[in-house]
């Protein structure tokens, strides 16, 4: 096992009358037998450096296609400073962690909205707004790599290293997320034939892209359009690859990612779970930030408790929240398993005026801020049940297509961030997750962030991605057999199978 990024000491030997190899070969030849290159960047710097240092040199070595790149090549012994960068590419926020490769430790750590929500939230307008102009392309990668440049000074400033010392930086996230970074058209990601431009772009100099880094860059690899690099990332923080019995990866959001196997079998799918999940449709709907609801109880008189971010007065309402405020609802009567409001439940329950459909509909009003009455609907509620029902049947259809029991399952890992914190009772109670006993879950949090760090401290991981590539199957979840069946099934609180849920029905 090794680091990803490794630094070399070198005490060469002088040229003289009888050897006058140059300073690249020279190099080179020291690190024999392995199969090691040198960038042009790193080229221009040898003369007076090596000389001046009277040959006594460290070079800095990160992966690239074919071996060992040369990156930098500094005067003396510098392998104490071995730092590299673990980036979570997400559609909306960006996390970047700064590592000091030789201990492990993390230096810093920083995030930041991506930039790229300017073109909309949904990837999908940003795709659209490459079609409609190549401009926007060069745009969407520019601003995007602006992000991450002013994520690294934050790094660098805040921990002390500079920027040119980073040897590694690995990137997760998906892959339209990639193209974007890597300045190529994601058309063909949404479109058929569905054959983009690549699903694993390769090691290539950070720089290219324009960023103030003189390391190499790995983005993890891709299975399928819709199953990126985020998600095989996230595999590494997992044993699903190695295990005897089956383990499964859900990842959460808008759209689902959904992982099923063992060391014999890997399945992979994807498919959209629908903006209610994180909260978008809904009047005060909100992504999770400062003032927005993340969690919520029903005490025995019916006052609602709050969790609110940042704490102060709600704004609005994020997923978590709603998970809980549904569940929470079924739980006291408030709400019906077909997601219909009960007037007569709560005082809490108003009618409210529905501007596009013309007419009253029945709202739990969850806060009052500054006499305004902030409150989800009848209609939003059954649109989120939708949108559960569109996460359960993943997990139920994979299941089915392997004749498998939710019994069988040994762990479900839960990863991405709606998944990381969401109430785990409330999120069962409405069936979004199968009726597990609880210690069969296991939350990863920002996996797509963690198996990049992974890779960069254990080096032996790029054999594991490159194991769990070659093995996952991707499976279209709209041409499995009980697809449509268990979708309908699925819409209902928990489900309308209530043998499913026993603990939810016991509650009741």
């Amino acid at each position: 096992m090794g680091t990803f990024a490794r630094k070399r000491f070198l005490v060469l030997d002088k040229p003289d009358g009888q050897d006058f190899t140059a300073d690249r070969e020279r190099i080179l030849k020291a690190l024999e037998p392995e199969k090691v290159s040198m960038t042009y960047r790193a080229m221009k710097t040898l003369y007076p450096l090596v000389h001046d240092a009277d040959y006594k040199i460290t070079v800095t070595m990160c992966p690239g296609d074919n071996g060992w790149d040369i990156t930098r090549v500094e005067p003396g012994d510098t392998t104490g400073r071995l730092y590299g960068l673990a980036l979570d590419l997400g559609r909306t926020t960006l996390e970047l962690e700064l590592l000091n490769l030789n201990t492990g430790e993390v230096l810093a750590n920083f995030g930041c909205v991506n930039s790229q929500t300017q073109f909309g939230t949904n990837i999908l307008d940003r795709i659209i707004a490459v079609r409609e102009s190549r401009d926007n392309l060069t745009e969407l990668q520019r601003l995007v790599t602006g992000d991450i440049t002013g994520l690294i000074n934050k790094c660098c400033e805040h921990s002390g290293v500079l920027p040119e010392e980073i040897a590694a930086l690995v990137v997760g996230g998906n892959t339209t997320m990639i193209h974007f970074l890597m300045g190529c058209d994601p058309w063909l990601v949404f479109q058929n034939p569905y054959a983009p431009v690549f699903f694993d772009p390769g090691i290539i100099a950070a720089g290219e892209i324009g960023l103030p880094l003189s390391c190499n860059m790995f983005c993890m690899p891709a299975v399928a359009n819709y199953l990126g690099g985020d998600i095989t990332s996230g595999l590494l923080m997992t044993d699903i690859d190695v295990r005897s019995d089956p383990g499964i990866m859900l990842d959460i959001g808008t759209n689902g990612e959904l992982v099923l196997g063992c060391r014999d079998f890997m399945l992979v799918g994807a498919g959209a779970a629908g903006p209610a999940l994180e909260g978008y449709g809904s009047k005060y709907g909100m992504r999770a930030g400062k003032g927005a609801v993340r969690g919520c109880r029903i005490d025995c008189d019916g006052n609602i408790i709050l969790d609110v971010i940042g704490g102060g007065s709600a704004e609005g309402i994020c997923g978590t929240g709603i998970v809980d405020l549904i569940a929470q609802g079924y739980l006291s009567g408030w709400i019906n398993g077909n997601g219909t409001l009960n007037y007569e439940a709560s005082s809490r329950i108003i009618p409210v005026w529905n501007q596009e459909r013309q007419l009253q509909v029945p709202a739990i009003v969850f806060a009052e801020t500054n006499g305004e009455k902030l409150y989800f609907t009848q209609d939003d509620i059954i649109e989120f049940i939708k949108c559960k029902a569109a996460a359960h049947t993943m997990v139920a259809t994979m299941l089915d297509y392997c004749d498998m029991q939710p019994d069988e399952i040994g762990t479900l890992y839960l990863s991405g961030g709606f998944g990381t914190n969401l109430n785990l009772e409330s999120a069962i109670t409405i069936g979004l997750y199968p009726d597990l006993p609880r210690d069969k879950f296991e939350i990863l949090g920002n996996s797509s962030l963690s198996g990049a760090k992974k890779l960069l401290l254990d080096d032996s991981c790029a054999d594991r991605l490159r194991h769990i590539t070659e093995m996952a199957v991707y499976v279209q979840f709209g041409e499995m057999e009980k697809f449509l069946e268990n979708m309908i099934a699925a819409q209902f609180i928990p489900h309308t199978d209530e043998r499913l849920y026993p603990s939810v029905k016991r509650r009741i």
